[in-house]
């Protein structure tokens, strides 16, 4: 039995985004193997009990709300601090801009700390000059002062190594095959026009291609509704919002985080589209994998590296739309695309493999 601090997340269970829902399948998984697990949580959680399907949960300020980088800053230093402190076997961060502080605080009893080292952070849109030199520069600390270094995607480790010389270790992320699936729409949607929808589950952000999958639609006068699930609060987020209010096709959800009406809504959606460009794997793409949903993906190697030739993928508006117009014959398909992401999921992305090689990983590190 290990003690594993799970730091660098904005806590469980998941209200944000892919590493906070990574953070809670494997930190409840790895809770069944016997392990003691602490995940750090804001006090601006709204999960208040310090205990969650077994994960140990650590509540810490964050101090300078005002001021949202630096106040995420200074809070990864709180729990970093913390948690060396707890004397763990080992400490898991996600993500690496908190490797400057690796070197920091005295580890008298040289705790192990592990990164997730994520896709290229530095490459996101929303990022101005300073924050994209700042993240190469923990980038590059993260893989000089971490033992050990993790990525869940082949050519982010291919990115790694041809960089740094170092070849991280390749553990992707895990996704469940939803089973219970049924053929009517979830409540969140009502009424009968209203059961034929397209969906994308997505952080508002550029480098996602929301706009240019919206803009194909309209042009495409499908009748179909087009769901919208993320977080509208953001600059982009109100952006898309005042861009496609007047549209009564679109919808925008907001963020929901309960599984089972997500589930819901990729099980009965018409199609999925993943727009992400940003290297790695993103979790909302396996979970679609999982429930069966006939995949649009944006053409980049992240996504083919994943899928393989199991989705339909695009790179221009004109191919959005040409996709929309010939929906109906290229649907046609979807039983054998369905079939080869399910398959998928078994062999590659099932979490209970990702448990046992995360758990081998950990044993060999603590000894």
């Amino acid at each position: 039995m290990m003690k594993i601090a799970i730091v660098g997340t904005r806590g469980v269970p998941n209200q944000y985004g892919g590493f906070e829902q990574f953070a809670e399948a494997l930190g409840t998984r790895l809770v069944k193997k016997r392990h003691e697990v602490l995940v750090y949580n804001p006090e601006s959680h709204l999960y208040k009990k310090i205990d969650y399907k077994g994960i140990i949960v650590v509540r810490k300020k964050e101090l300078f709300r005002w001021i949202p980088p630096f106040s995420t800053l200074l809070y990864d230093l709180i729990c970093l601090r913390d948690a060396i402190k707890q004397n763990p076997d080992l400490i898991f961060c996600c993500g690496y801009s908190s490797s400057l502080f690796f070197r920091l605080f005295k580890n008298p009893n040289y705790v192990p700390i592990l990164v997730h080292m994520d896709g290229m952070e530095w490459q996101r849109q929303k990022w101005g000059w300073f924050a994209k030199v700042f993240l190469k520069w923990t980038e590059k600390l993260a893989m000089k002062w971490s033992d050990i270094q993790i990525v869940d995607h082949i050519e982010v480790q291919k990115y790694y190594q041809e960089k740094y010389k170092i070849t991280p270790v390749y553990i992707p992320f895990g996704a469940e095959k939803v089973i219970n699936q049924n053929n009517n729409p979830p409540t969140i949607i009502k009424g009968d026009k209203e059961k034929k929808y397209f969906l994308v589950i997505s952080r508002l952000e550029p480098e996602n291609h929301i706009d240019m999958v919206l803009d194909s639609f309209l042009k495409s006068r499908r009748n179909e509704l087009f769901l919208v699930v993320g977080e509208t609060g953001t600059k982009y987020g109100r952006k898309l919002l005042k861009k496609y209010k007047s549209y009564s096709q679109i919808r925008f959800l907001g963020s929901i985080f309960e599984k089972e009406i997500l589930d819901g809504l990729r099980v009965n959606c018409k199609a999925y589209f993943h727009g992400h460009s940003v290297g790695g794997t993103n979790p909302s793409l396996l979970d679609a994998m999982g429930a069966s949903c006939f995949i649009f993906a944006h053409d980049n190697v992240y996504n083919r590296g994943i899928m393989g030739e199991n989705a339909i993928y695009f790179s221009t508006k004109e191919d959005l739309l040409k996709y929309f117009q010939n929906m109906e014959n290229i649907l046609k398909n979807k039983e054998e695309y369905v079939k080869e992401n399910l398959n998928l999921i078994n062999k590659d992305y099932n979490w209970e493999k990702i448990t046992r090689q995360y758990s081998e990983l950990f044993k060999s590190v603590s000894l």
